[in-house]
């Protein structure tokens, strides 16, 4: 095993020195230290990386706050452990005072009547596609003539519903009454997290983003800036959703997400570290759109865990 590692020279509470291998992946941070990989072992299921952890180190603890992954390839990283596997659940770590309790706030937008037609034209023509194709999973797992314009067609409704005007300013309305707070706005794609930023900025609210259109610098730069309260709002995409080592934060605005347990969890764990005051965690959805459906499973998890509960209709 080739292994580039550099030793640590001065650790705090500690004579010895240790060597610490960091491996990154896609931007998060992976370390090996005293024969023990300390953090995110669901990233370890490619070829290129199980050489790693398939190590024969005389420990092996694995770490990760979402172990399951929807390729199903936590079962190999479990084999590894002999499926020793202890689960501490959010549950548990709200009752143990180890997660931040917090008042979640479920804000569903109602389209306009010419916009929710628009949307359903557009619905129709995806499932038209669709149905000459014969069903999404036929036409992704084939080279259909029709699956570009299929996926094509899929963003666009998904644009559509994502970025509604709407949304940006309930965003902006959130910000407003916490503006002694640091504040975090998740999204899917780097376009809307550009978008978000514009209208705070028109709503005379400051903020700036991170996502992965900036470069390694530019992000270190943001997050040293966040953390020394240079301004209060970042908005983000997915690459904040872990491997980040994120400030204390207060409010959490998720405007879109994908369907996954995984990034929900990790999303809400950027804002329920511990503080002296209540977290927030806001989600803000089109209803009656394909957004819908995602939502509803996030405020199901949330809605079992938040001290206090709020749906609104916008």
């Amino acid at each position: 095993m080739k292994l580039k590692y550099i030793s640590i020279k001065n650790i705090s509470k500690r004579k010895e020195k240790i060597d610490v291998y960091d491996i990154k992946v896609k931007d998060n941070h992976n370390f090996y230290a005293n024969d023990i990989l300390v953090h995110n072992c669901h990233n370890f299921c490619t070829p290129r990386l199980r050489e790693y952890i398939e190590y024969p180190f005389k420990y092996r603890l694995g770490l990760s706050a979402t172990l399951e992954r929807m390729d199903n390839a936590h079962y190999e990283i479990m084999e590894l452990f002999n499926f020793n596997v202890f689960k501490y659940t959010p549950i548990e770590a709200l009752r143990d005072g180890v997660l931040n309790p917090f008042n979640f706030t479920n804000i569903g937008v109602e389209m306009d009547p010419t916009d929710y037609e628009k949307y359903e034209i557009l619905t129709q023509e995806f499932n038209l596609i669709l149905q000459m194709g014969g069903g999404f999973k036929r036409m992704m797992n084939t080279n259909h003539p029709s699956k570009p314009q299929m996926l094509a067609k899929m963003n666009e409704r998904k644009q559509f519903v994502l970025n509604y005007e709407t949304k940006f300013d309930v965003v902006g309305q959130i910000c407003s009454l916490h503006t002694e707070d640091k504040i975090i706005i998740f999204n899917e794609y780097n376009e809307q997290t550009n978008k978000v930023y514009w209208a705070l900025l028109e709503a005379g609210l400051k903020s700036r983003i991170m996502h992965s259109g900036l470069s390694a610098t530019k992000r270190d730069e943001t997050l040293t800036d966040f953390k020394n309260d240079k301004f209060n709002i970042l908005c983000a995409s997915k690459v904040l959703d872990e491997g980040y080592n994120l400030p204390k934060i207060d409010t959490a605005i998720i405007m879109s997400g994908n369907s996954t347990a995984k990034q929900t969890i990790q999303r809400m764990g950027r804002v329920l570290r511990k503080k002296d005051k209540m977290s927030s965690l806001y989600q803000i959805y089109v209803r009656r759109t394909m957004e819908e459906e995602y939502a509803n499973e996030r405020a199901n998890l949330f809605k079992n865990l938040s001290n206090e509960y709020t749906e609104i209709e916008y």
